[in-house]
Parts: C-alpha cells; structure tokens; sequence
C-alpha cells in the first residue's frame, strides 16, 4: 500500500471517508410495489404520506406477511397502467369487472362500494328519475375509473356528456364552480374532497344511485411471485377470520 507523504492528501482521503458515511444509503427494494389513486377515505396522501382505510389495510397485511409493501399515490389511469407493467405489484382499490377478470389475482372484497351522481344542493332544477334523464347534463368523471365506463357503457360520451378529470378533488372543484352539473363519485369521497376543497357538506345532494350493488378489491399482478401471492392472500384471510378488517370498515365507513 502506498502513503502519500503530503499530509493535506491523507486529511482529505480522510474526509472524503467520513462524508461517504454521512450520505444516505439506497433503500432495499420492497417485497412489492401498491400503486394507488387519491380517493378518499380509501387511499389518499394525507401530509405527504398514504393514508386511509385501504393503505391500512395494506399495512397490516404487510405486516402479517412479514413483506415489505411500498404504497404510490398517483393519477388512477398511469397508477393503473404502472400497475400492469411493473410484475412485482398490485393495485388498489378497484371494482373486479368482466374485463378486468384476466388482468389481476384477486384480494377481497375489502369493502362496498356505492357510487352516485352528486349535484349542488342549490341546484333543485336537476331531477333525474333514472340514469337516462343524466344524459342532459355535464357530468365530471374519473378518468377509466370502472364507474365511468359504466356510464360508456349506458351511452354517455367523453366530450358531450362526460368531462374526464383526474380525481374526484377536481371534479368537486368544477362542479363547486358550476363548470360540470354533476359529479360521478364514491359517497364517503365526494363529501371528504368537498370538505378538502374548503366546502361544507350540506353543498351538494345525491341526484341518483348509480351502483350500490359493488365490492372493492385488490388487485394483484399476475407474474408476481406465487409465494408472494400466497403470503398476501393468507395474510388477508387471517385479518378477516379475527375481525380486524370487519373492525377497520366500521371505524371508516361505520358499518
């Protein structure tokens, strides 16, 4: 080994040793990656950090599991599609339509699901008597959410009927600002962003049920390591079997 024999150049190696220490290391990779979207009381950031029942749920089952889950709060359209091409993930909370069937494993259900079309209380000129009497108005939707392409599916179109946003938090905007007639929404979140965007809930009515009859679920990728899937779904089915989940629905949803 050589020595330098100038003593600035020892005192800097030195020094370069002891910053080198000081910085931070990369953190280990998690078990899986959870992407998600802002929809609460469900998931959403709260202070920068997940929140809300579905994070906890995810947590405890990470815990359970003794597996490392690092949650994503993002957009549900780039959280969905991350979800899809990233093997070691899943994505939470999603409705399990048809069409999705193929593309995920299962987890659930965790919770139910109602969603309606919300309109401004001072509104009392809209009435709608069933979903058809909705294709007069401008509607604020999620984009690719399941329940906008329910409304696709009824023949409601992006452009004409249906305004495509980002999360239910701009919607209530626009619909506060009377930019949309109605919002497509989950309950709980349509009254938690109204109060988030600075509103009192007594601002805006429900207008109709729209789906009341769902379940959200988690939806997991289908090359994630089989063992990984296992420990998840055991992990569930224990929480399940003493009450822990039945107790976190009830102290989010009160039922």
């Amino acid at each position: 080994m050589i020595i330098p024999k100038n003593p600035f150049i020892c005192w800097f190696a030195v020094l370069l040793c002891i910053l080198a220490s000081l910085l931070p290391r990369p953190a280990a990779a998690a078990d899986v990656v959870a992407y998600t979207e802002n929809l609460p009381p469900l998931n959403y950031l709260e202070n920068g950090r997940p929140a809300g029942f579905s994070v906890e749920l995810l947590q405890k089952m990470a815990a359970e599991s003794g597996m490392t889950i690092d949650i994503q709060v993002m957009p549900w359209i780039r959280a969905y599609q991350t979800a899809q091409a990233d093997r070691d993930s899943l994505l939470f909370t999603l409705v399990r339509t048809p069409e999705r069937e193929n593309q995920f494993f299962w987890i659930g259900p965790v919770a139910k699901r109602q969603v309606y079309l919300f309109r401004l209380a001072k509104r009392s000129d809209i009435r709608l008597n069933d979903l058809a009497d909705a294709k007069a108005y401008r509607i604020g939707v999620v984009r690719e959410s399941a329940a906008t392409r329910q409304l696709v599916a009824s023949g409601f179109r992006q452009g004409e009927q249906l305004e495509p946003g980002n999360d239910d938090f701009m919607n209530v905007r626009k619909l506060r600002h009377e930019r949309i007639d109605l919002m497509l929404a989950l309950d709980a979140s349509a009254y938690l962003n109204l109060e988030k965007a600075g509103g009192q809930r007594s601002e805006i009515v429900p207008a109709l049920l729209v789906d009341g009859q769902s379940d959200y679920y988690i939806g997991v990728n289908r090359a994630l390591e089989p063992q990984k899937l296992q420990a998840l779904q055991q992990a569930f089915g224990r929480l399940q079997q003493r009450g822990e989940l039945a107790a976190l629905q009830k102290r989010y949803f009160g039922r």
